[in-house]
């Protein structure tokens, strides 16, 4: 049989992604139309509901005013230092907690004490410590993401095999190190990965809420704009935050496809 009818005879995989895509704008539509009834009929206090087609003009206006290149970046001076430092941090103590008992041990009450402080309630200390200034933001930042990559890293450790760790030994890779070298770390990536993606997403979250309290960047500018009853500058912050964090998640999305190719 030749390639062109071993071609013919498989069979055809649907494509979905039409179909998804058709429905995908549909639903946008259905948003937008009810956004704008919403608006319409006064359904929220008014003046409090921006129309959704006057967004564009406010779009055009912060950017002629030259307010939301400088609130993007800003907030993204913090963010990365945040997430970086948070992720490091949740990824190193998640591992050391979940392969050296004794230290698990000492670190497990204090982390069921720490744990269920929000990361906002930090932000009277991030003052305190930091002024109104990127350190004090990364700071709160890095509280959130810590613990999602603690936690994501702490559970996949645990998940691991424990015959692949026999099967170590049995060549030769007994200690801590080479352990974790050898069967550790390849074991937990897909977890330990899914873990910093959640922390991406946690890390907006929290940047927006702490840049509420004056630290400059787009959470600054969305509470100014509120100031002033410019409610449709306020979505427009919003809506570039979810377009910034779509092209983070994007990214890296592709990066972890590549360092988890290895996988069937």
């Amino acid at each position: 049989m030749n390639t062109q009818a071993l071609r013919l005879s498989m069979p055809r995989m649907p494509r979905r992604w039409p179909r998804r895509l058709v429905y995908g704008l549909a639903g946008v539509a259905l948003f937008v139309a009810l956004w704008k009834a919403a608006q319409v009929w006064e359904w929220a206090p008014r003046g409090t509901l921006p129309d959704p087609f006057a967004l564009p003009e406010a779009l055009l206006r912060e950017w002629q005013d030259g307010r939301l290149l400088p609130a993007v970046g800003s907030s993204l001076v913090h963010y990365f230092w945040g997430l970086t430092l948070g992720t490091l941090l949740g990824f190193g103590v998640g591992l050391l907690a979940a392969t050296l008992p004794r230290f698990d041990m000492l670190q497990g009450y204090l982390a069921r004490v720490l744990r269920p402080i929000p990361p906002l309630a930090w932000v009277v200390f991030a003052i305190a410590w930091f002024k109104v200034s990127h350190a004090g933001a990364a700071f709160v930042i890095a509280i959130g993401v810590f613990w999602v990559n603690y936690f994501a890293t702490y559970a996949a450790v645990r998940n691991v095999d424990p015959r692949l760790y026999e099967l170590a030994r049995a060549f030769g890779h007994g200690g801590y190190l080479a352990r974790a070298w050898t069967v550790t770390l390849p074991a937990i990536a897909p977890g330990a990965l899914s873990g910093v993606r959640a922390g991406i997403g946690q890390a907006w979250m929290t940047l927006i809420a702490a840049e509420l309290l004056g630290v400059p960047g787009m959470g600054q500018e969305m509470n100014a704009a509120a100031g002033v009853g410019a409610y449709d500058a306020v979505v427009v912050y919003m809506l570039t935050i979810s377009l910034v964090y779509t092209l983070c998640d994007f990214v890296y999305g592709r990066l972890e496809k590549r360092m988890l190719q290895w996988r069937p």
